[in-house]
């Protein structure tokens, strides 16, 4: 007979403990992802500062979770400048704060990867992504969301619908009285995200885009978040706005009432907005926030960005598992026609201007 000694049993279970651990490196990850995947488990879980409501995430956080159970997310849903100043007021306390960061306000992330305020952290999946997916060290883009007109479709003849920004210039042009304090846009004097917004489109149409927004100017009523502008839209406080975050809108087609608001892509210039992530120096849980940047930015995470109404851009996407990719918007609109509101520093240095031309812009100046 055979005897299987104390030593050898333990030998046994540490192999295949191993094993184990080993399976649950993702395929193509470098073999010391298993430390990672280690370390995290004896963390305190996971906070998220975000510019996205409870449904965008929830997709994401059960796929994330069915590989990584142990790792508790939260988030907490801000506007875009305050997931921010917020991080920046408790980073340094001894108050729990955030150990992942998304958001839209692309000129806070064209300043922190300028000052290297992110972790240096380059997941192994930015070689399956564009260059555009990692501007710079520790920055990342987790979706690429369009900016929309909507509109109220009881209120607003068919005729009257705007297709671009050219067309609804024309018709409130056309018809001031019916227009006047009836649209709404993101303020770029008081948002960041509006300021990421608008900057970009101008900086792409110029002076004609300028002309075009002095002409309507007077009749825009700014807000800060897109919620409140669809609500106030299928309410009739507004008629229509223009460059409406398209996640804010498309789940709201789906629910009781949707059938009042309509959009489009504009067809003369739609904005796309990169969705900045990064984990913060110094973060309480750098191993967890790893993991969710890597899951995130793969295939099956993209996926699930998708079914949370944002808007995927790997190209391994498949568009019939999410409402819109990067690549359909694209092609809906024609690559010439897709503005691509990134993380230049200009974001920055012309920040102060570019506000004070704004502001003139919408008094008609």
């Amino acid at each position: 007979m055979k005897f299987v000694t104390q030593s050898a049993i333990v030998g046994l279970f540490v192999g295949i403990a191993g094993f184990a651990q080993a399976q649950e490196v993702p395929a193509g990850y470098p073999a010391d992802y298993a430390t990672i995947i280690e370390g995290s488990r004896s963390e305190a879980g996971l906070m998220i500062y975000s510019n996205m409501a409870d449904n965008n995430w929830q997709p994401l956080i059960q796929g994330f979770n069915a590989k990584y159970p142990w790792v508790k997310v939260e988030t907490v849903d801000l506007g875009s400048g305050t997931v921010h100043s917020r991080w920046e007021a408790e980073k340094g306390s001894s108050a729990r704060t955030a150990d992942l960061l998304v958001s839209g306000a692309n000129d806070r992330w064209a300043s922190y990867g300028k000052e290297g305020l992110m972790e240096d952290y380059k997941s192994p999946e930015i070689t399956n992504l564009p260059d555009f997916a990692y501007p710079y060290p520790g920055v990342n883009v987790l979706s690429t969301d369009p900016l929309v007109i909507t509109y109220n479709a009881a209120l607003l003849p068919e005729d009257q619908r705007p297709t671009g920004f050219a067309s609804l210039v024309e018709d409130a042009v056309a018809n001031p009285d019916s227009f006047q304090g009836k649209i709404t846009t993101y303020d770029a004097a008081r948002n960041s995200f509006g300021l990421t917004a608008w900057w970009s489109y101008m900086n792409k149409k110029g002076e004609a885009g300028w002309d075009g927004l002095r002409k309507i100017g007077p009749m825009i009523r700014g807000e800060t978040s897109g919620g409140p502008m669809n609500e106030k839209i299928a309410t009739g406080e507004y008629l229509m706005g223009i460059a409406v975050s398209g996640i804010t809108i498309f789940p709201r087609l789906e629910q009781p009432g949707g059938e009042i608001l309509g959009f489009a892509f504009p067809d003369d210039g739609t904005i796309m907005m990169l969705r900045g992530m990064g984990i913060p120096k110094g973060a309480a849980n750098p191993n967890s926030a790893k993991l969710f940047v890597d899951y995130a930015l793969s295939q099956e995470g993209q996926t699930q960005v998708g079914k949370g109404g944002l808007v995927p851009y790997r190209e391994d996407v498949a568009e019939d598992q999410v409402r819109y990719t990067y690549q359909k918007i694209s092609e809906i609109v024609g690559a010439d026609n897709v503005i691509a509101a990134g993380f230049d520093q200009r974001l920055i240095t012309e920040a102060g201007p570019f506000v004070e031309k704004w502001n003139a812009a919408i008094a008609g100046k």
